[in-house]
């Protein structure tokens, strides 16, 4: 009896130690994958669940948005050296969050933010009612139709009034129906707010979209820019 009640006790104390040193492991790869991919704080579904779902559109579109929150604000740090992102997480009462990263009062930038949300839940009846007003066929269960939305966009407002404002929104949009069918598309877009007009900013910004959409498609840049 005693002897038994020992080992028993031994056995748990022992699967104790190993969920814990399992728990330890995994967070610390957690934190290397972080590192390696240079986020500027943990992605809002987890890098266990991206993991665990990453051959889902979604879960590399989080990815992507995510990396590139993360390029666009060292790229402007480096550029304002003297100022510092803030970086604020909030989360979403129905399902997700998001992550705010600010620079401001800098020597180059007045204001900077990159900008990152995930949320998902159960689309209202309404927004249901508006996506099938405009051609999108959706079946529903029992009334309920899942969704995920997310994207990441930036908005930055340079002290020089000679250089342009400039904003950019990229976004995913995904349904799930009755059936397990998902429907989903991209959306956004960007722009330059110029105070003083310069047409050589002009002319470097659609080239320089026109090289990105070049390397997929030479039929895409025409047609987004008309769009």
């Amino acid at each position: 009896g005693a002897l038994g009640g020992l080992g028993l006790g031994l056995w748990r104390w022992q699967r104790a130690a190993v969920a814990a040193s399992e728990a330890d492991a995994e967070a610390e790869e957690a934190d290397e994958e972080l590192r390696r991919r240079r986020f500027m704080a943990p992605p809002v579904s987890g890098l266990r669940e991206l993991r665990r779902r990453r051959r889902e559109l979604r879960s590399r579109m989080e990815l992507l948005i995510m990396e590139t929150q993360g390029e666009v604000c060292r790229a402007l740090a480096a550029l304002d050296p003297g100022a510092a992102f803030a970086v604020d997480t909030w989360e979403r009462k129905e399902g997700g969050g998001g992550i705010s990263c600010v620079l401001q009062d800098g020597e180059v930038f007045e204001k900077a933010g990159v900008n990152v949300s995930v949320v998902f839940g159960l689309l209202s009846e309404e927004a249901a009612r508006q996506m099938r007003s405009r051609g999108k066929s959706l079946k529903a269960k029992d009334g309920k139709l899942p969704f995920c939305a997310m994207g990441v966009s930036s908005v930055i407002h340079p002290k020089n009034p000679h250089v342009p404002t400039m904003h950019f929104n990229y976004r995913y949009f995904e349904i799930e129906e009755a059936d397990g069918t998902k429907q989903w598309w991209f959306g956004g877009g960007t722009d330059l707010t110029p105070t003083y007009l310069n047409e050589e900013d002009a002319v470097h910004f659609h080239k320089t979209l026109k090289e990105a959409c070049d390397k997929h498609d030479l039929k895409l840049y025409p047609k987004y820019k008309k769009w």
